[in-house]
């Protein structure tokens, strides 16, 4: 039988799978848009610095990837509520993709670097706005566009 936890895990597993899907639309509309311009010799202009820092990647440098993360933990907790215990196998899933993405030298450090290295404003962004977790971000002395 379905419960009320089981529904409130469905509505937050659900979240995360839109939250995925926006920022990856998100960037995609940027990407799409900054690669156009550069095919078509027109002015990169709020494109210029290459990478994106608007809507939900405003709030978290990799919300696509926080999503993804946290699909894994909804997952453990439907299987928490099914069981009643909350030491069961569907943990290691969410902690083994939790330590894919965050543990040092982890996916984050990895994109976070090609990043830096690709694009000189990526440091400002770094300072300015959460690596992982959504926050507000900090105020930037100059706006760094879409």
């Amino acid at each position: 039988p379905l419960t009320v936890a089981d529904g409130a895990v469905a509505v937050l597993y659900l979240c995360f799978v839109l939250g995925e899907a926006m920022a990856d639309r998100q960037m995609y509309v940027f990407q799409t848009e900054k690669y156009r311009r550069l095919a078509a010799r027109e002015p990169a202009g709020p494109y210029a610095h290459g990478f994106i820092n608007t809507g939900l990647w405003a709030y978290s440098r990799h919300p696509n990837y926080l999503c993804e993360v946290s699909l894994w933990w909804a997952f453990y907790l439907f299987s928490v509520i099914a069981t009643g215990c909350w030491f069961n196998w569907t943990a290691c899933g969410a902690v083994y993709l939790t330590l894919l993405f965050i543990a040092p030298g982890g996916s984050l450090d990895v994109t976070e670097a090609l990043s830096a290295a690709k694009y000189p404003e990526y440091t400002q962004y770094q300072r300015r706005v959460s690596r992982f977790v959504p926050w507000c971000p900090a105020p930037s002395s100059a706006h760094e566009g879409p």
